[in-house]
């Protein structure tokens, strides 16, 4: 059992969680999406939103920060949010804008502080990509994670690394879940850097579905993606068709100069 004192909360007074909407949590699994490449994190937040029907119940704040407000449909929105279903049986936490690496650790204590004295949740895990440039054809998704939850999560084809570091905002979350009651888990899949990518995103999706239980509806990913395909497809097309242009010709110096 892992067993902690209060002064190992460092930045316990630099963070604050806004519950708008009560609601009775029943050990609920915590889920975490953020900027990653191929934007995979938020792509499985939406749609664990859409199709789990959960709802809006919180915001988090910090002066650490960056103070600023999004928009999506003409609609202000804070970037910061907590879900939940009616269920009581998950907490989703969406980040939707880039948190700052300053800030990455008063981020995942202050959640974890959160999680430990409101909520009597067993495992908080971040859903994160690992940037490439081409991704395997082959569906893979990697884990890092407690020992008891690695070797079961092998069974639903995730793989184990014998070594490696987790950075990021998933590193700050995993290293404050090692010194809490909760156990941290962090799934990885390769995901197009520069690219939206829906189908690495199904590739988590599967996984969370199976070990978890959920149904997290794939279809209109799937659709997204090869919407995506289709459309990178016409553009290479039309780079094909394009005239060459030949070079310039190399400019004569003038005399005397080098």
């Amino acid at each position: 059992m892992k067993k902690h004192e209060e002064s190992i909360c460092l930045h316990k007074d630099d963070f604050l969680v806004v519950q708008t909407k009560e609601i009775e949590f029943n050990k609920p699994k915590v889920f975490v999406t953020f900027p990653s490449p191929g934007i995979v994190g938020p792509i499985i937040g939406r749609q664990m939103i859409e199709s789990l029907g959960l709802k809006e119940i919180g915001f988090f704040k910090s002066d650490a920060l960056s103070p600023v407000t999004i928009f999506m449909e003409n609609t202000l929105k804070h970037p910061y949010l907590l879900y939940a279903n009616e269920e009581g049986t998950i907490l989703l936490i969406t980040i939707d804008y880039p948190v700052p690496q300053e800030a990455y650790l008063v981020v995942a204590e202050g959640i974890i502080n959160f999680i430990e004295q409101h909520i009597d949740a067993q495992q908080i895990i971040c859903l994160d990509g690992i940037p490439v440039k081409i991704r395997p054809a082959k569906p893979v998704v990697i884990t890092a994670a407690e020992k008891g939850i690695a070797d079961e999560l092998k069974k639903y084809a995730v793989e184990l690394y014998d070594h490696g570091v987790v950075l990021g905002l998933s590193g700050a979350f995993m290293s404050e879940a090692l010194i809490r009651e909760i156990i941290g888990v962090t799934l990885m899949t390769p995901a197009t850097q520069d690219l939206p990518d829906p189908e690495a995103a199904v590739n988590l999706i599967n996984v969370i579905n199976d070990y978890y239980n959920l149904s997290i509806d794939t279809e209109p990913l799937l659709k997204e993606a090869a919407k995506i395909k289709e459309q990178l497809s016409m553009v290479a097309e039309k780079q094909k068709t394009m005239p060459q242009q030949a070079p310039p010709p190399p400019r004569r110096l003038r005399e005397g100069y080098i």
